[in-house]
């Protein structure tokens, strides 16, 4: 796994597939998939958890997440992830990572999603 010189930030799908599968047995990792929920149920991450983003209520979504546990943040395009990764360090998260360009890039990571 590359060493990762921040704590926060965007990372690349492959740091990402790297990180995922060194935390799979870890409680306090949470993947975060924040796409729309059908398109959640057409096919996630295997262990991903849903948050629905509603809009763009973003502010509200962050709130209900837990501060001390570490996130892999997945959206559609990877933009949307970087707007709720900065919510997050502006509400006090500690270690919250977002995807590179989101769904491309996990496809070319070779990740696995669940259909």
């Amino acid at each position: 796994m590359s060493e990762f010189k921040q704590i926060m930030g965007t990372i690349t799908p492959q740091d990402a597939f790297d990180l995922i599968k060194t935390n799979k047995n870890n409680s306090n990792f949470v993947i975060l998939d924040i796409r729309p929920h059908d398109e959640f149920e057409e096919d996630h991450i295997a262990s991903a958890m849903n948050l629905d983003y509603d809009g763009h209520e973003f502010q509200k979504k962050v709130e209900q997440l837990d501060k001390n546990k570490d996130y892999v943040i997945y959206c559609r395009s990877g933009v949307r992830g970087g707007y709720f990764l900065e919510k997050m360090r502006d509400s006090g998260f500690k270690k919250a990572y977002n995807i590179l360009g989101g769904y491309q890039g996990w496809k070319i990571s070779r990740l696995p999603l669940v259909k």
